[in-house]
């Protein structure tokens, strides 16, 4: 095993590496291994990342990329943002900018690599963790799995890429997670679409030495180019798929109802954060005025920026969006000390490490006017200060609206297209329910809570009584 070297000593005091390379065969692992830390996402680690994901997808020899841990609790508990938070108290925001810079480049990265990286979630996966893991298109939860975006607690929005992956999820699942906070267990992050594949724990080496095993397809005696080679995503499916679970738990209940969801989606397409919380006011439901008090306690600051950036995230492509947000966050750090949500929440959460969950000390809601969003979102003189041009740069040349590969549970806009005829099958009549089931049943190989996801999106979004209460239709406005 080849590793970098770093700075973070032992109790003896010799060093020990935060991040390990390794090779397995025709694998390339990186592991995580700032265990003391829950492996938080520091400088020093995306800087010991980075090279080696572009090389590995570069190299010939390697045909897939592990990102795994050494953290028997983690695969990375967020980013490391106590320093940031100190430098602007120290009138540096420089710091937090060039932070963020790296780091969001990272993901963008790992957006877009040609080749196969699978992410295993196999504990704590918070923030950053989710930005390392939730671009890539192979994803895996285990039992251990607890997947959360926290940024609302410490006065920032959800980042590393992830206002372009939340609006993306069903019903406005995403926008519910990220601005509640909310934290997902294994299963509940699989079926939300956080996760692809769902694999216990105690699988992980075995699927690990499987993987590093499988060899590209050959054509005429030649092997292929991984590089957009769709045959070859579909081998690690395969292999991913045999190690998943095939049954969800007797008295497994996803975390949300059709009722709540229903509240969730309709709550989260108002045009503003304000709309949000009237909507949920007046609905009056007990979901709903949880849903409300929970909020009501996030600095309204975070609830904001976090709104309107995944509004523009559901629109602008994935290199775009990693851009805005990198601006987002460079006025974000440029906010003087005494009136700057982010530098208040994380010294009082995770620098003085008070556990009172209020924060009094937040900004005054009335501050928050659609002028300061505007602000926040927009090219200032501190963008031009300490980010460079361009702000993330092209790597692979790739960009998209839609993420190329879909691995996961079915989701609304396939279940729409196949309802409609209109996912290539050029079919002419509507299906009956069973025919919806069976073919995504087919389609998926008879994929871990395929049955179930589908029983939900046809609760909220089919229609029978039309037609003889037979076939099914779609009953809401197109998927975008």
């Amino acid at each position: 095993m080849s590793s970098s070297v770093s700075t973070n000593p032992t109790a003896g005091g010799e060093e020990e590496p935060v991040v390990l390379t390794s090779t397995k065969n025709h694998a390339r692992i990186i592991t995580l291994n700032r265990v003391r830390k829950l492996n938080s996402l520091n400088t020093e680690m995306i800087e010991l990342m980075t090279p080696p994901v572009l090389e590995y997808a570069k190299e010939n020899v390697n045909n897939v990329t592990i990102l795994t841990s050494n953290s028997p609790k983690a695969l990375c508990a967020g980013g490391d943002v106590a320093e940031c938070a100190i430098q602007i108290r120290k009138g540096n925001p420089g710091y937090g900018a060039d932070f963020f810079d790296k780091e969001y480049n990272l993901n963008y990265i790992i957006s877009t690599l040609p080749k196969p990286y699978i992410s295993l979630m196999d504990g704590i996966t918070f923030g950053g963790g989710v930005g390392l893991s939730v671009h890539a298109p192979f994803r895996v939860a285990t039992e251990k799995t607890k997947l959360a975006m926290p940024e609302m607690d410490i006065g920032f929005f959800p980042d590393v890429g992830t206002t372009f992956f939340l609006p993306r999820l069903d019903d406005k699942i995403g926008y519910y997670v990220a601005l509640t906070g909310s934290v997902l267990p294994g299963l509940d992050a699989y079926l939300a679409g956080f996760a692809t594949h769902y694999i216990k724990s105690e699988k992980i080496p075995l699927l690990i030495k499987r993987l590093a095993g499988l060899q590209p397809p050959e054509i005429e005696g030649e092997i292929t180019v991984i590089s957009g080679n769709n045959q070859y995503f579909n081998q690690v499916n395969d292999i991913l798929n045999e190690f998943s679970e095939k049954k969800l738990p007797q008295d497994y209940r996803f975390f949300l109802s059709p009722d709540d969801i229903a509240v969730i989606n309709k709550a989260f397409s108002q045009d503003s954060i304000d709309g949000v919380f009237k909507y949920l006011k007046e609905e009056g439901s007990p979901f709903a005025k949880k849903t409300l008090d929970t909020l009501s306690k996030k600095p309204r600051s975070s609830l904001a920026v976090a709104f309107a950036l995944l509004n523009q995230g559901d629109k602008n492509t994935i290199r775009e969006q990693f851009e805005l947000e990198m601006v987002a966050a460079t006025n974000i750090m440029s906010i003087p000390a005494e009136r700057n949500d982010f530098a208040k929440g994380v010294i009082h959460k995770l620098v003085d490490k008070i556990k009172d969950p209020f924060f009094p000390q937040w900004n005054d809601p009335s501050t928050v006017t659609p002028e300061f969003v505007k602000n926040i979102l927009s090219l200032s003189k501190n963008t031009d200060k300490y980010l460079k041009k361009p702000y993330v740069k092209q790597w692979f040349g790739v960009d998209f609206t839609q993420y190329p590969h879909q691995f996961g549970v079915p989701t609304n806009r396939e279940v729409e297209a196949y309802i409609a005829g209109t996912d290539g099958s050029n079919r002419t009549y509507l299906p009956t329910p069973s025919e919806v089931f069976k073919h995504f049943k087919i389609k998926t190989g008879d994929k871990l809570g395929v049955e179930a996801k589908i029983q939900q999106i046809l609760d909220l979004h089919g229609e029978t009584a039309k037609y003889d209460n037979k076939y099914v239709t779609w009953k809401d406005e197109p998927t975008k």
